[in-house]
C-alpha cells in the first residue's frame, strides 16, 4: 500500500508539473488587433486635422453611419466629409489630438481631445473664443470597413466656452 501510494504521489507531482509546463509554455497570445486599426484611426485624425477627406473613401462601408448626441444622423463617407468640412470651416485651425484608444477585434474606442478658435462660419455666428473639449467615439467595423461610429461629448462645455450662455424656457415659450 505503501508503494502504491508513493508512486501515485510520484505520478501525480509529474502530471502536474507537466501540466505547469504545457499551460504556461503554450500560451497564445491575444491578438494585436492595433496592427490592423491603428493606420484607420490615423487616418480619421488626418482627416479632421489636415482636411484630407480622400484617404476616407476606403475605410467607410457603404451604410455607414454617424451618431453624435443628440445631433442628426450622419450617413455615409459623403455624410462624415460634410461633417468635417462644416466643422472645419467654423473652427479652421481645428486640432484633433488622440489620448487613449482600445483596440478590438471589429471595435475601437477613442478618447480624443479637440482644439480649435471658432473664427469661421457655422451652426452660430463665429465668437472668436477657443474651445478645447474631450469626448470618446466607438467606431464599429465589418468586413474590415467602418459602419458606425458614436461620438458623444460635453455639449453644454462647448457653449459654455463659446462665451454662450443658457437660460430656463420662460412660461411664454413652454
Amino acid at each position: 500500500m505503501k508503494q502504491l501510494v508513493k508512486s501515485s504521489l510520484k505520478t501525480g507531482t509529474l502530471l502536474f508539473m507537466a501540466s505547469i509546463i504545457l499551460n504556461t509554455g503554450c500560451e497564445q497570445n491575444a491578438p494585436d488587433y492595433s496592427r490592423e486599426l491603428m493606420p484607420k484611426a490615423d487616418k480619421l485624425v488626418a482627416a479632421w486635422n489636415g482636411g484630407s477627406l480622400d484617404v476616407l473613401d476606403p475605410l467607410f462601408d457603404a451604410n455607414f453611419i454617424r451618431k453624435v448626441n443628440q445631433q442628426p444622423d450622419v450617413f455615409g463617407v459623403e455624410g462624415f466629409k460634410k461633417a468635417i468640412t462644416d466643422f472645419r470651416m467654423a473652427y479652421p485651425d481645428l486640432k484633433l489630438t488622440i489620448d487613449n484608444e482600445v483596440y478590438g477585434e471589429n471595435a475601437m474606442a477613442v478618447r480624443w481631445v479637440l482644439t480649435g478658435t471658432n473664427t469661421g462660419p457655422g451652426d452660430m455666428p463665429p465668437t472668436g473664443k477657443s474651445i478645447n473639449i474631450w469626448g470618446e467615439s466607438i467606431i464599429h467595423l465589418a468586413n474590415g470597413k467602418i459602419i458606425k461610429e458614436i461620438v458623444a461629448y460635453n455639449n453644454q462645455k462647448l457653449i459654455e466656452q463659446l462665451g454662450f450662455t443658457m437660460t430656463p424656457l420662460s412660461e411664454e415659450t413652454k
